[in-house]
């Protein structure tokens, strides 16, 4: 009995060990996604550096929207926020302070891609597509990208209203799903039960790429 209450509280002693680490880890990680969301909070009053957006988004339905700001300390705040603008809004956001001398190579990642012909935007028009296909593809019952919580911070500052050119959304009156590369069978379904549900039949199309 002595033996079996000793490993019993060996046991204990490991269990608790174990609730320990994880309590440790999770803390960790909340400080690290706080101190996260503080630098990027401030990124939004940083000059801005570039704005791109592609070329042919509203004819090919999807694109990604690129937003740099000079900071301070000489480095450069990037955000690329895929944007789908026939109905799932942001699908996709990528965030990164880069040193000085990584940013040319950014630039040149950005325009060397052969799916997206870029140009120029000014900034207002730029975040008013991004948050125009958030709140249409919103309305659909459709939340944006996780990452996008920080991405979208760089902003900041920037007016929307302040762009007067106008955009819409869907395509021909309707939402319009095309299944990207990295939407499993599962991941297609939920989205055309959702457009059921929400839109009715005949009120959206689709398409499948193969």
């Amino acid at each position: 009995m002595a033996l079996d209450q000793k490993a019993l509280q060996k046991k204990r002693a490991k269990r608790e060990k174990k609730r320990q680490q994880t309590k440790t880890k999770s803390v960790r990680a909340s400080s690290g996604a706080l101190s996260l969301t503080r630098e990027w909070a401030v990124v939004g009053q940083a000059p801005i550096a570039d704005v791109f957006v592609p070329t042919n988004l509203f004819e090919q339905g999807i694109g990604t929207v690129w937003l740099s700001r000079h900071l301070p300390d000489g480095r450069y705040a990037i955000a690329g926020i895929l944007v789908d603008v026939f109905c799932l809004g942001v699908k996709n956001a990528l965030y990164k302070i880069a040193e000085a001398a990584e940013y040319p190579e950014i630039l040149d990642r950005i325009h060397s891609n052969p799916a997206e012909s870029m140009e120029p935007q000014h900034p207002s028009c730029a975040r008013k597509i991004v948050e125009g296909a958030l709140a249409y593809a919103e309305n659909l019952g459709f939340e944006p990208h996780a990452d996008y919580r920080i991405a979208r911070l760089i902003f900041g500052d920037i007016e929307a209203n302040a762009c007067p050119v106008s955009f819409t959304f869907g395509q021909n009156g309707k939402p319009f799903y095309i299944n990207g590369p990295n939407d499993t069978p599962a991941m297609q379904r939920r989205i055309l039960k959702q457009l059921e549900r929400r839109c009715g039949p005949g009120a959206y199309d689709y398409l499948m790429m193969m």
